[in-house]
């Protein structure tokens, strides 16, 4: 028997729907799904793209919101800049020092702690955020404004989702990592 043509407008989907195990999953875990994957993929995509926040100051995405955790708290270290940003240490000292040679940043130690280092931005790394800031007020205006316009419980529930859902990969990255790590033993 010919498989019926799809309604206009709308694609036919000849995937076999997902089975858990009471059943097949709802059209809204479904849609979650795939709303989530669309933002990985154009969030993987778009983190590949320097971007020029002020004359010859190109930036990777991350390398940018790195530098912004590091405005937003004065005085972190590589540790904690690592747990803020989900970055591994290794990674953060690489990105660190570049920022000092950009001079975006400075790296002091402390009098009573002469073995950690911290980090402060420079006049330079602060008018970089502040391109930054304004390079977010224009591109995500729209969103932000829809975002911005929704009730105060609305915004809570969204904000609880999206940190449960960072919650949930987060332990599931480190759990995957450590049985990694304890496999290759």
């Amino acid at each position: 028997m010919p498989e019926a043509a799809a309604e206009p407008g709308r694609r036919h989907n000849k995937t076999p729907p997902r089975r858990e195990r009471d059943g097949f999953v709802s059209d809204s875990r479904l849609k979650f799904d795939e709303a989530v994957l669309r933002i990985c993929s154009y969030t993987n995509m778009d983190n590949r793209i320097h971007r020029e926040y002020l004359p010859g100051m190109r930036l990777l995405p991350r390398e940018m919101h790195t530098l912004e955790k590091i405005i937003c708290h004065p005085g972190i270290n590589t540790t904690k800049l690592a747990g803020v940003t989900g970055i591994p240490k290794g990674t953060i000292s690489k990105m660190t020092r570049g920022f000092v040679k950009r001079g975006l940043i400075e790296c002091y130690r402390d009098g009573l702690n002469r073995k950690e280092v911290y980090y402060k931005a420079t006049k330079s790394g602060m008018d970089v955020f502040y391109a930054h800031n304004d390079f977010h007020n224009t591109v995500g205006r729209e969103f932000y404004s829809y975002f911005e316009s929704l009730p105060k419980s609305s915004k809570e529930i969204v904000l609880d989702v999206l940190t449960r859902y960072a919650d949930y990969m987060e332990d599931l990255c480190a759990r995957r990592l450590e049985s990694a790590v304890s496999s290759e033993i």
